[in-house]
């Protein structure tokens, strides 16, 4: 399983089987270097079918006229990669699909400005389906489980010390050394802060982007407040605003907000805010329930993509300092509810109130403890180490 795992990603077989098959485009967006390219060359059939903007040649033909630049195709899908830094990549791929879209199945890869430019008004409605690719997880699987059976798997592909110390992300994962993925997870955030960013927006003073970003490292699992940020940085609000909004654009960082439906007393303002590389987070505590987001938000993407159901990632916070971290919502209901803590294997008092509360299907308590597995009827709330959790889910 690990080996095809290397060779091959969970989206491959969706993507083919859903997109593809119903003759509509693939885009294909996620992190930088977390694989996106790789995915989009196992769906074709010749490398010939490779188009990529930084190729000088495809660049002419492209701009000039968009059906021959893949003339020279062989048989199968064609991967167009990093066309969004062309500024009129929407409409020129909207005319190739009108044209040549039944016989040339088409695959989109990019990251943050595939992502920026789909938002909005949109040209290209109704012809592709957008997908998400995230790094590799514990329980990494090629037929990821659908919601209903999770943690049904206990498979652990990548130990979760494996992940803890060299991230998530291929290249230092697969590389198992310590001291070369803290230089590529530093050597990253200055590409994407001093390339990526560029691509995305003008901005003046990118080191001081880059001393938001490692701000926002020492703020993982907290309210993030705009304001302190804004004293820290030295800039205006409205200028913080957008550049959390950017780095967020880029794959940098995500945010989850507030559940608050039909509740009394909960906090309403505010969100906690998370990194997609956990080797920029410094605290073990933060990074863990890092890692943890980043399972949670990779299951949620991967069964909304996949049609499997309206999902989404949240947080509960009342005002009487009642907390649970993690709420996954399914079709704007309340379906899991996950608090992570580091040694305490009693259920969690707010977990077993809104539990109750909410009669949610699945109620866990993630603890430190590798093995840890007991279950409390009385309470519907289960106490799982976060190994055993974390290999159960996508």
């Amino acid at each position: 399983m690990a080996r095809e795992v290397l060779r091959h990603r969970y989206l491959e077989a969706v993507v083919a089987e859903d997109a593809l098959a119903a003759g509509k485009m693939a885009f294909i967006s996620g992190p930088r270097q977390v694989g996106k390219t790789t995915v989009g060359r196992f769906l074709l059939q010749s490398e010939q079918n490779v188009f990529n903007w930084d190729d000088q040649r495809f660049r002419k033909k492209w701009v000039k006229d968009p059906v021959e630049s893949v003339a020279d195709r062989g048989p199968g899908p064609v991967l167009l990669d990093e066309i969004h830094k062309d500024r009129r990549w929407k409409g020129r791929l909207k005319g190739l699909f009108d044209l040549r879209g039944d016989d040339v199945p088409i695959v989109v890869t990019g990251s943050a400005r595939l992502d920026y430019f789909r938002k909005g008004g949109d040209s290209l409605l109704g012809r592709y389906i957008p997908y998400r690719l995230h790094p590799f997880s514990v329980g990494e699987a090629l037929r990821p489980p659908e919601p209903d059976r999770i943690l049904e798997r206990r498979d652990s592909v990548f130990p979760l010390e494996d992940l803890m110390a060299l991230g998530t992300f291929p290249e230092p994962l697969l590389g198992g050394s310590a001291q070369k993925a803290a230089r590529w997870s530093r050597l990253r955030m200055e590409r994407l802060v001093k390339e990526d960013l560029r691509d995305l927006r003008s901005v003046r003073d990118v080191e001081a982007v880059r001393v938001l970003g490692d701000l926002l490292a020492d703020r993982v699992g907290s309210l993030l407040s705009v304001n302190g940020l804004r004293e820290d940085v030295q800039v205006a609000y409205a200028t913080v605003r957008d550049w959390v909004g950017m780095l967020q654009m880029l794959y940098h960082c995500f945010v989850i907000r507030p559940y608050s439906r039909k509740l009394h007393r909960v906090l309403t303002a505010g969100s906690k805010l998370y990194l997609y590389d956990v080797l920029q987070v410094e605290s073990e505590p933060a990074r863990r329930e890092n890692l943890v987001a980043l399972h949670l938000l990779k299951a949620v993407h991967y069964w909304t993509d996949a049609a499997l159901g309206e999902f989404d990632l949240m947080f509960l916070r009342t005002r009487d300092g009642k907390e649970v971290d993690f709420i996954v919502t399914r079709d704007r209901k309340p379906w899991m509810l996950v608090e992570c803590k580091s040694g305490q294997t009693a259920p969690d008092k707010a977990l077993v109130e809104y539990a109750r509360l909410f009669s949610t299907r699945h109620n866990y308590q993630v603890v430190s403890r590798k093995g840890h597995d007991r279950y409390f009827p009385e309470h519907k709330v289960r106490v799982l180490g976060i190994d055993r959790f974390l290999a159960g889910l996508v």
